[in-house]
C-alpha cells in the first residue's frame, strides 16, 4: 500500500492488536459483572441481618404475648380478678368495706383566727406577728 497523498497512511488493525482488544472489553465485562454481584451479595447479607434482628423482636414479643395468654388463662388470674372486679372473697375470707366520708370529721375546733390590728395602729406585716408572738397580742 502506498501512503495517500498529504502523508497519512491508512488506518490499519493487525490480528494481534484486534486480539487484545477483543480480550480486555471481555475481561472488562466479567469484571463489572462480578463486582455487580459481589454487591447485590453484600446488600443481601446486610438484609440478612436486619431480617434476622427483626424476627428475633418477634419471637421475644412473641413469647411475652404466650406468657400473657397463659397467665390470663391460669387459676390465679381467675381468682384475683374475681377479687379485684367483682368483689368476690373466697369462704372463709373477711370482707372490709372502706366507706369515704361523707361530711366533714367531728372533732375540736382549730385555733382561733388572728386578731386584726386595730383601727388607729397600721400594719406592720409579719413583723407585727413577730412581735405579737414574742410579747402577745396587742
Amino acid at each position: 500500500m502506498s501512503p495517500e497523498p498529504g502523508g497519512r497512511q491508512p488506518f490499519t488493525v493487525s490480528a494481534p492488536h484486534l486480539m487484545l482488544l477483543v480480550v480486555s472489553v471481555v475481561s472488562v465485562y466479567f469484571v463489572i459483572g462480578f463486582y455487580g454481584k459481589s454487591l447485590d451479595s453484600y446488600r443481601m447479607n446486610q438484609r440478612e441481618g436486619e431480617v434476622r434482628q427483626q424476627i428475633a423482636q418477634l419471637e421475644a414479643q412473641n413469647r411475652e404475648l404466650q406468657d400473657t395468654v397463659d397467665y390470663l388463662q391460669s387459676d390465679a388470674y381467675l381468682e384475683t380478678a374475681a377479687r379485684d372486679r367483682l368483689n368476690l372473697a373466697r369462704p372463709g375470707d373477711r370482707s372490709v368495706v372502706v366507706i369515704a366520708p361523707s361530711k366533714p370529721a367531728l372533732g375540736p375546733p382549730g385555733p382561733p383566727a388572728p386578731p386584726r390590728a386595730a383601727a388607729g395602729v397600721p400594719d406592720a406585716g409579719h413583723l407585727g406577728e413577730w412581735i405579737d408572738l414574742f410579747f402577745g397580742p396587742r
